[in-house]
């Protein structure tokens, strides 16, 4: 039977693509630089289980089996390098479960790839992905957006809720190729809930904190534990060894099924053991983000309006205390409404932003305050 000409174009359009992926034969592994990569990730220089894994290996002893196990996850990290290939293809292996019933194996496993343009606009880069044993992401016929010389900036966003265990860059053959090194200014660490960590977005950028690290142009460490933000001393002693710019305690959607004595009594002491690690460093605490059904449901709504009342007494406790530099996220500030959960808990990309929304005006007042300037160019950086 003879071809069409419509089944012609099709053969001649799939031998291209074929094509294009057999150039991307130039592999590149973010263990072997010679300078820390992962940005995002604390404790660096430390020695640690997994390269990927957000905390050092001394933790294992410290902290509970289920934030142990969660701290592998790759949460908030992302790996920055610079190329001039037309071409670009990510391969990796997860060790865990590729997606949820409420998220997608985009966000629960996925990547995610940004570029710039020459102002530090990002760009995301749409996909072409597999989730086999070895995960592909494939980023094809790239143009040079008016970059001089085509030698462009990324920003490869990890995993939300997975452990890497390997990943690979690949570049066209002969293409220029190089990792950029972290910044090494003072991050921002979030310590926070499966909201924090990144549930329920739908790629791994669409994570709030990932969202502010790109508004801000400062590393937004996440170190969000589902269901596992009680504020336990030897994490909080963790969080307190980064030195940062911001501390963010945002464990409300874990810490309310405390009884209210014990509730606020957690949130006093975790400040104050904050505060006396980093007598400087402002703190922000954060409201329950609330449930969309409380209008509706005595139990969502009387446990809305009891961690309300206990964040409001621990942080005017904290205040009578004399703590200096703390501040409040409000519920009414955060502004969560029904259509931006995914199943009434977790937030889906809408909600995330809103997120985002809420926390950026906030932490803009609170660098500006201590005179810390956006390093927005050194994160995105400029094309060269």
């Amino acid at each position: 039977m003879c071809m069409t000409v419509k089944n012609i174009i099709s053969v001649v359009t799939i031998f291209l693509c074929q094509l294009s992926f057999a150039q991307t034969e130039k592999w590149h592994n973010p263990e072997n630089a010679d300078f820390p990569v992962v940005q995002g990730q604390a404790f660096q220089g430390e020695e640690r289980g997994g390269f990927y894994h957000r905390f050092p290996a001394r933790a294992q002893e410290a902290v509970r089996k289920a934030v142990w196990n969660l701290s592998k996850n790759t949460a908030g990290e992302s790996i920055c390098f610079s190329t001039d290939s037309k071409n670009i293809k990510v391969r990796y292996r997860v060790l865990r479960r590729k997606s949820m019933n409420h998220m997608p194996a985009t966000g629960v496993s996925g990547v995610d790839l940004y570029t710039y343009d020459k102002n530090g606009k990002e760009i995301w880069l749409a996909p072409k992905y597999a989730f086999k044993d070895t995960v592909t992401y494939t980023y094809s016929q790239i143009e040079p957006l008016n970059v001089t010389g085509g030698f462009k900036k990324y920003t490869l966003y990890l995993p939300l809720y997975n452990e890497v265990d390997w990943l690979e860059i690949g570049v066209d053959d002969g293409a220029k190729f190089r990792f950029e090194p972290v910044p090494s200014e003072k991050p921002i660490v979030a310590y926070g809930t499966s909201i924090c960590q990144g549930a329920c977005a739908s790629r791994p950028a669409m994570a709030w904190t990932s969202i502010l690290q790109r508004r801000l142009g400062r590393t937004v460490i996440n170190l969000g534990f589902s269901g596992n933000c009680m504020h336990e001393s030897a994490v909080v002693d963790l969080v307190a060894d980064v030195d940062a710019a911001v501390y963010i305690l945002d464990g409300m959607p874990n810490l309310y099924r405390l009884p209210a004595p014990e509730l606020q009594d957690t949130i006093v002491k975790a400040v104050r053991q904050l505060r006396g690690r980093r007598p400087d460093t402002p703190i922000v605490l954060v409201d329950h983000s609330g449930y969309p059904n409380a209008l509706v449901n005595k139990k969502s709504r009387d446990d809305q309006e009891r961690s309300l009342q206990c964040m409001e007494a621990a942080y005017q406790q904290l205040v009578k205390e004399g703590v200096k530099s703390l501040y409040r996220l409000r519920y009414e500030e955060i502004g969560i409404e029904g259509e931006m959960f995914v199943e009434g808990i977790h937030m889906s990309d809408y909600g995330m932003i809103t997120y985002a929304d809420a926390y950026e005006p906030l932490l803009r007042k609170i660098l500006r305050k201590c005179g810390i300037k956006s390093s927005y160019q050194k994160i995105r950086g400029n094309n060269d």
